[in-house]
């Protein structure tokens, strides 16, 4: 058996080797372990704070709500992991985790100040691309509109356009609120349904788990629907009052389904040639899922089936 001096020089070396600040705390408060990380960042030496309390060390800590956290974590017991500004030090912010130690805590922390400052000037870049995004798609809108009338095209074409281009700019909504780099499911569904929707209209049903879509696959599931609901505005369930459509989507065994089923509408009959949105569902959606697209035409209402490999289409957690 290792004597109690082998061992406290083991902590010692083991609390120096973490890389991260640590102190510790008795059921009074008192500061019984402090490492030289701990000593760099307050800039205070482990030998004029052992054995004092916190709160005479940093006067007005226990006031504020991290202290608070301190006080409830020494109460119930319960570990606590966390961020939050340094009540200590101005301008930073500290990870932090306490934990039951003993009678008392123990304090693991790491300055992640140039963490959070990357990530505030990255959220600021992503706001300013958005801004850059849809003012480009509001001029593509706009040349294109004008150019589509001076060769005589048909408004139908013309608004067919317009709309898809909205399309693009409602789904780099929906990704620009997610840093860019995927977006939920359900939000997708929302976002590509919302401009053909009235105030508190109900005759959509949307239903799924919680699902991240990375960037691509987003947006090629919301061109997607909004070509069907196109064509169910037309000609489909949505071209009545009584008319109904159900997105719906699980995810099992490794695959997403995604269900469009439209009911209540006019009796259905196949397309008799392929437009535009009957080419990207077909076609682009299954090649850029990497999946299985069923577009089927049954009297009760046109169904849309997709599946594809989760592997594929969920965004990818770094």
């Amino acid at each position: 058996m290792p004597d109690a001096a082998a061992a406290g020089n083991e902590l010692t070396t083991i609390l120096e080797g973490i890389g991260e600040g640590f102190y510790s705390l008795d059921r009074e408060w008192r500061i019984t372990r402090f490492n030289s990380a701990a000593a760099r960042h307050f800039g205070r030496t482990a030998e004029s704070v052992l054995g004092r309390v916190l709160w005479d060390i940093f006067p007005g800590a226990r006031n504020t709500a991290l202290g608070g956290v301190f006080v409830q974590a020494m109460e119930t017991r319960q570990p606590v992991l966390a961020e939050t500004p340094s009540v200590v030090i101005s301008g930073r912010w500290l990870a932090y985790r306490l934990f039951p130690l003993g009678d008392g805590l123990g304090v693991v922390f790491r300055d992640v100040t140039d963490r959070k400052d990357a990530e505030a000037h990255r959220e600021l870049l992503i706001h300013e691309l958005n801004h850059r995004v849809k003012n480009m798609l509001t001029m593509v809108q706009a040349i294109a509109a004008q150019t589509l009338k001076n060769a005589g095209v048909a408004a139908p074409v013309t608004q067919a356009l317009t709309a898809r281009l909205a399309a693009l700019s409602s789904i780099n909504s929906v990704l620009t609120d997610d840093t860019w780099i995927g977006a939920e499911l359900r939000d997708i569904v929302t976002a590509s349904l919302r401009p053909h929707l009235a105030a508190n209209d109900a005759r959509f049903q949307i239903e799924g788990p919680s699902l991240r879509l990375r960037r691509k696959s987003a947006v090629i599931v919301s061109m997607a629907l909004h070509e069907l609901c196109t064509n169910a505005i037309k000609y489909g369930a949505l071209s009545t009052e009584a008319g109904r459509v159900v997105v719906s989507w699980t995810s099992a065994d490794g695959r997403m389904s995604l269900a469009w089923q439209e009911c209540g509408g006019p009796a259905v009959k196949p397309p008799t040639r392929q437009g535009f949105g009957s080419r990207l569902i077909q076609r682009g959606l299954p090649a850029e899922l990497r999946g299985r697209v069923r577009l089927s035409y049954p009297p009760s209402g046109v169904v849309c089936s997709i599946e594809a490999p989760l592997e594929h289409v969920l965004e990818e957690m770094g």
